[in-house]
């Protein structure tokens, strides 16, 4: 069955192939001795297969095989390597998954053994393809992510950018569409200041997938219609024309414009049949079997939804996906069985010398102790290593955790200064004004103003509205001193309402005629806590209060704040009017990037700063729905 597929791919490959070289082809050729078999003759034959695979896969394939031939009949692990990472690469294109998989484990395995990072990660690149093309999201994005820390340890922005494209696409296919735009945007950046333009064409794409697949087909439309026009694919990166053509199909057949659809189903064929991919086969049978289905042609439909039935198949058959979690498990104790198999040798030596010597004596008794022996230290090495791979996923995250907290700490402390800056310098000319409009009063008292009472009058009212404006003015300072005051790294005793009103007069501005607040104060003692870090969580959590009352105008706006005692902790509350929180969001409100705001709306890092300064204090924050709205509820311990 597996020689049939791969003859069946081979076939339409030599088929639709165009024959075209470029001339750096032929400098290429030029240089190729067939009568000769060395690294270099091996490493200009994966270069022609690497230069005519946009052109002719079926050749660039025949090349790879050839120098995978002669690496192994010079024994050479490195061009072995570089040889299965390129045939990987074509099969990975064609989406032969299962070949692809084999050989990129064998040539990542090999590349382990040669401390090429790189190679290593362009390998994992393509494992990941692999799992990505059948829906197996989960182990591709583990690769993926292997790509990004590759990318970062060796400063190489080139996979940098390949692992956030890359982990953009696992969230755009795992409803995580926000943080795909934010990786993609990143993406998208990075790939112009690094002139990457492969890149930039693959990120600016994904994003208008995520677009598509979250229901905002206008908006996908005018991405893909931007590449069409204005990027030329066809010359830049003729790859993705089928893919590019198939989702503008997709849309189209979204808003239900037929014509459009059709037109660009026609074009998606004649890009397959310029550059073959069995995945995009796929989708452009299936939009074909919606087409006709609109147009009311069961016959063709159905013949065309068994052909997308067979390619879907073929993709995701059960035997493939055995195999590649094999592969999997494969891969991933690969690297430690390399150290296990390097302590067991060394036994397996010496007890085999005792063997020979005693053999006569001990038979097959001393073999079944030997092999014995070798599971025991195996399965003890295994579960040692699985138990530092725990420690050190642990570490890991508490360093993540800790580089955190540092930053969002740093943060606090350049505001504290610069609001203690700004009201201290607010401060002086308030000073100026207070002692003028003293002044001024007391000259409105000695005036004569016989005669004149209504510029008496108007007087009186403008020195009180100066008066007013600059206890305002003082008020606000105060809240600045009071946010800027830094306790260094001991908790101050503080007055909690104070903290609370002073926040909301700073959120004033945001707080509209028609939202009451509601305050339930009940607490009737100072606290220890740290005082900016207290008005950086109420801020955050009531801003968040303010934008849920208003995304329901017709209903009550009412957001109301409470504080008392409960044992030895405080219990700080805050409830709104706002709609409830999906039950599957509650689980992930305080985790970093998660937001339920439209883009442009929110970063999704408010309540994950709120959690880290609730944790700071050793105290907890949580959040649940009530008949009334939401209430988020913050406990720290005051001993």
């Amino acid at each position: 069955m597996r020689v049939r597929k791969i003859a069946c791919i081979v076939l339409v490959v030599m088929l639709y192939a165009p024959q075209a070289k470029s001339q750096s082809m032929d400098s290429l050729m030029a240089l190729r001795d067939t009568t000769l078999i060395s690294g270099e003759q091996i490493d200009l034959q994966l270069q022609i297969a690497n230069a005519v695979s946009d052109s002719n896969i079926r050749e660039a394939l025949d090349y790879a095989n050839r120098a995978l031939k002669e690496a192994e009949e010079i024994g050479s692990v490195r061009w072995t390597a570089e040889a299965k990472l390129t045939i990987g690469k074509i099969y990975d294109y064609l989406g032969v998954n299962q070949e692809a998989a084999e050989y990129l484990m064998e040539a990542f395995t090999s590349f382990v053994e040669l401390k090429d990072s790189v190679k290593q990660a362009n390998a994992l690149m393509n494992i990941g393809n692999t799992y990505f093309y059948i829906g197996q999201f989960e182990p591709a994005l583990k690769k993926f992510s292997l790509v990004s820390e590759y990318g970062r340890s060796l400063r190489d922005t080139t996979l940098i950018i390949s692992g956030l494209n890359a982990i953009a696409a696992v969230y755009g296919n795992t409803s995580k569409l926000d943080s795909a735009l934010i990786l993609l945007k990143e993406a998208h950046a990075l790939s112009r200041q690094f002139g990457s333009l492969s890149q930039e064409i693959l990120a600016y794409y994904n994003m208008g997938d995520v677009h598509l697949y979250s229901g905002r087909r206008t908006q996908a439309l005018e991405v893909f219609h931007d590449l069409e026009n204005y990027y030329d694919l066809k010359k830049n990166n003729p790859k993705y024309l089928s893919s590019l053509y198939n989702s503008m199909t997709k849309a189209y057949l979204e808003k239900r414009n037929l014509s459009m659809a059709k037109q660009y189903s026609g074009k998606a064929l004649n890009a397959l049949q310029e550059n073959m991919r069995i995945t995009e086969y796929r989708e452009y049978y299936l939009h074909l079997y919606r087409i006709d289905s609109m147009e009311h042609h069961p016959d063709k439909a159905l013949a065309h939804y068994i052909r997308y039935k067979e390619l879907n198949d073929s993709l995701n058959s059960a035997s493939f996906k055995e195999r590649l979690a094999n592969l999997e498990i494969y891969f991933e104790l690969q690297s430690k069985e390399n150290q296990i198999e390097r302590l067991t040798l060394d036994n397996q030596f010496k007890d085999l010398k005792i063997r020979q010597k005693r053999l006569t004596n001990y038979g097959y008794t001393v073999l079944s102790l030997l092999m014995l022996t070798i599971v025991f230290l195996v399965i003890r090495s295994y579960r040692k290593i699985k138990e530092k791979n725990r420690l050190l996923e642990k570490q890991k995250e508490d360093l993540k955790a800790a580089q955190q907290q540092l930053v969002q700490s740093e943060k606090m402390a350049s505001i504290g200064t610069l609001t203690a800056g700004i009201a201290h310098e607010i401060n002086n000319p308030l000073n100026f004004i207070s002692g003028g409009l003293t002044i001024l009063k007391e000259l409105q008292e000695r005036f004569n103003w016989e005669g004149r009472e209504d510029e008496k009058q108007r007087c009186s009212m403008a020195i009180k509205m100066a008066f007013d404006g600059m206890e305002r003015s003082v008020g606000i300072v105060k809240a600045l001193m009071t946010f800027s005051h830094r306790g260094g790294s001991k908790k101050v005793e503080t007055d909690l309402h104070e903290i609370i009103d002073h926040t909301l007069m700073f959120l004033n501005s945001k707080i509209s005629d028609d939202i009451q607040i509601v305050k339930q104060y009940q607490l009737k003692r100072l606290v220890y806590v740290f005082p900016e870090k207290m008005h950086q969580v109420i801020m955050n959590i009531i801003d968040n209060a303010i934008f849920a009352v208003n995304t329901e105008p017709s209903r009550p706006k009412i957001i109301t704040i409470s504080t008392r005692m409960k044992g030895g902790n405080l219990v700080l509350s805050f409830s709104n009017s706002g709609p409830h929180i999906a039950e599957e969001h509650l689980a992930q409100l305080f985790d970093p990037f998660f937001t339920t705001k439209d883009p442009g709306q929110g970063t999704g890092l408010g309540l994950s700063i709120c959690y880290t300064l609730v944790s700071e204090h050793g105290g907890e924050i949580g959040a649940k729905n009530t008949p009334e709205g939401v209430i988020f509820t913050v406990t720290l311990p005051v001993s």
